[in-house]
């Protein structure tokens, strides 16, 4: 799943449990049946919530092996390119952190 459908996703999951909060608030001022139905329907909406949360957790988590794994294949065939971006990272870094405790 691309960036765009894992943001879109989580966008849905907070619109479901805003609603869902708007039903409960109002299903507080209601009585009967009418905050009945509000606190079913706003049940259902978090139940929802939650299915797309846990969904959007499986996807980030298998995206991320992915990841993890096209990484370890990259360092694996050029070790030393590794190598080298890491030590530019680090000296970046050390560079930064000298500057901030200058000031």
């Amino acid at each position: 799943m691309s960036q765009t459908n894992i943001s879109v996703a989580g966008s849905e999951v907070r619109s479901l449990i805003h609603e869902a909060q708007r039903m409960l608030a109002e299903a507080g001022v209601s009585s009967g049946e009418r905050a009945e139905e509000l606190k079913n329907k706003s049940a259902q909406l978090l139940a929802s919530g939650i299915s797309k949360a846990q969904e959007l957790e499986k996807l980030a988590l298998e995206s991320g092996r992915k990841m993890a794994k096209s990484t370890d294949s990259l360092v694996h065939e050029n070790p030393w390119g590794a190598i080298a971006i890491a030590a530019v990272i680090g000296a970046g870094i050390g560079f930064v952190a000298g500057l901030a405790v200058k000031d």
